[in-house]
């Protein structure tokens, strides 16, 4: 519960590409089922993705919110913050891209081969 209250510092960088990832096997490993059912399911694995992708965003934000060091040198302290704000962005970034994948889930049926 530690974690919870003062963030993971590399939540984002991990979160979103491996969401991405993830997502994006899936939906290539069901296009061809999605287009004999007839119903979309990859916009829900995207949804999906896009919330553990932005959940290790507000991890990692609440690792740069977070202003207890206690003894920690100040190199380690800069390091860990320039960390937390770099898997800000980066998971940021996947999240967006995780919705874009889930626009062109909704756009294209699957059957355009």
């Amino acid at each position: 519960m530690q974690a919870i209250r003062t963030g993971v510092s590399w939540a984002g960088l991990v979160s979103g590409p491996a969401a991405w990832a993830i997502t994006l096997q899936l939906d290539y490993s069901i296009a061809f089922w999605q287009c004999h059912a007839g119903f979309r399911v990859t916009a829900l694995f995207s949804l999906i993705g896009a919330a553990a992708a932005t959940a290790g965003v507000l991890l990692s934000w609440r690792a740069v919110r977070d202003r207890r060091h206690g003894t920690s040198p100040p190199l380690k302290v800069r390091a860990r913050a320039f960390l937390a704000r770099t898997s800000v962005g980066i998971g940021a970034l996947f999240t967006l891209i995780i919705l874009a994948q889930m626009v062109a889930g909704l756009i294209f049926s699957g059957c355009e081969l």
